[in-house]
């Protein structure tokens, strides 16, 4: 089987999987139209949020069926101010804060603490009445008419990921505008600097959100704290970081793994990246980004949220849960054999089908994607810089696991 340059290879279909110029602007458009649509029914319906959505375009992504697009500066995080200051008080182990504030009540707070759940619970209950209101929104600049609804994914029955569809009605369900977000509540380190451990600028700007545990009750009064290391990245930078999600979102389109393709797991699953990276993720190959964003989608804990919220009756939910295993078992399969690929830098060159079709990925032993795991939790030289190897160079830094991905293992159905 013919084999080639793996990093080589990413990078060359990166150019090549660049969204179109036009359609972008038009979706830029349309996805500040809804955006605006919806912050003028939270003004009318006199909400709490209605002056905190103003960067909720940001968080659009367009959809139209194997394609993705979203803006340059595309965050999934919604960032709000609190309406007084607050005392933070950190825990450094969990890297986490609570914000108290004595004698003072709004809805943002229980007793003399922000509150996680009152703050998501809150914005589920406006934007579910501002929606419902609307219905509707029609775009000047496509003549698009949109079909807009409203969900959440739930952690400990908790609104955590915020989700916007906006559902282009002639396109027979396959194009639409969504909006993905986590509540969070923003800070400049001017104005409340983090401790030193953070290793936070002055300048930069800190945000804390709901901490994501699933076997645990989490404190609804405690906030992870996290220092975005996307929001300096140079324009070249931002490019190859959307580039590398438009491809990760084509691929698990292709290969049928609908669990891994929502816009918010894809982005989410980037910004652990680039805390693991730091601020190298500048740097890095597209195919280490590519792969480093993969590992926290199908090592991280939001699968269990959407598996967490299936619904249906005992047939139809177990029905449902045993879709998002075999799901999850060959999302895991193609984290392995892409982290095999980095490890060794080469790949059959017929992995570029699986861009555009299904193919036959058999899961991979237990052992090996347990192994890589382990590599990618201790190897920091995974993280090579854009050198060019040759095809089949082992990288010196890092241990061979033994297994090794055949390209004979590759059929297309």
């Amino acid at each position: 089987m013919d084999e080639c340059n793996f990093m080589e290879l990413m990078e060359e279909m990166a150019v090549q999987f660049t969204v179109n110029k036009k359609e972008h602007q038009l979706f830029v458009h349309d996805s500040h139209m809804i955006s605006l649509t919806i912050q003028r029914q939270l003004v009318l319906d006199g909400a709490v949020f209605k002056d905190q959505l103003a960067e909720l375009h940001k968080t659009a992504s367009f959809v139209d069926k194997i394609y993705l697009d979203m803006p340059l500066n595309f965050e999934i995080f919604l960032p709000i101010r609190l309406p007084k200051p607050v005392v933070p008080t950190y825990d450094e182990k969990k890297r986490s804060v609570q914000f108290t504030r004595a004698n003072y009540q709004h809805p943002f707070f229980f007793g003399n603490a922000v509150n996680v759940k009152c703050l998501n619970l809150l914005l589920q209950s406006e934007l579910q009445r501002a929606i419902s209101k609307l219905k509707t929104a029609t775009s000047s600049s496509t003549g698009r008419t949109y079909d807009i609804k409203y969900s959440v994914l739930s952690l400990n029955d908790v609104p955590f990921v915020h989700q916007v569809v906006a559902l282009d009605r002639d396109s027979n369900g396959k194009r639409f505008i969504r909006f993905d977000f986590i509540l969070a509540v923003e800070f400049s380190g001017a104005d409340l600097a983090l401790p030193p451990y953070f290793k936070a600028p002055l300048s930069n700007r800190w945000i804390a959100y709901g901490r994501m545990t699933v076997d645990e009750d989490p404190n609804p009064a405690e906030w992870a704290v996290l220092v975005p290391k996307w929001q300096d990245a140079s324009p070249g930078a931002a490019l190859i970081s959307l580039n590398c999600m438009v491809m990760l979102y084509r691929l698990m389109s292709a290969q049928q793994c609908y669990l891994f393709t929502l816009p918010g797991s894809i982005k989410l699953a980037f910004v652990m990246a680039t805390e693991e990276c730091g601020l190298d993720f500048q740097q890095i190959s597209i195919a280490d980004l590519t792969i480093t964003t993969m590992f926290h989608q199908v090592f991280g804990n939001l699968y269990k949220a959407v598996a967490g919220n299936t619904i249906g009756d005992k047939t139809i939910k177990s029905r449902r849960l045993m879709a998002i295993r075999k799901q999850l078992l060959r999302a895991r399969g193609i984290y392995a054999m892409l982290a095999d690929a980095v490890l060794r830098n080469s790949i059959s060159r017929n992995f570029v089908n699986a861009y555009f079709y299904y193919v036959d990925i058999p899961p991979p032993p237990e052992c090996f994607y347990q192994s890589l795991v382990e590599v990618r939790n201790t190897d920091t030289k995974l993280k090579r810089k854009r050198a060019k190897g040759t095809p089949g160079q082992q990288d010196s830094g890092v241990e061979d696991t033994g297994h090794q991905w055949t390209g004979h293992q590759w059929r297309a159905k």
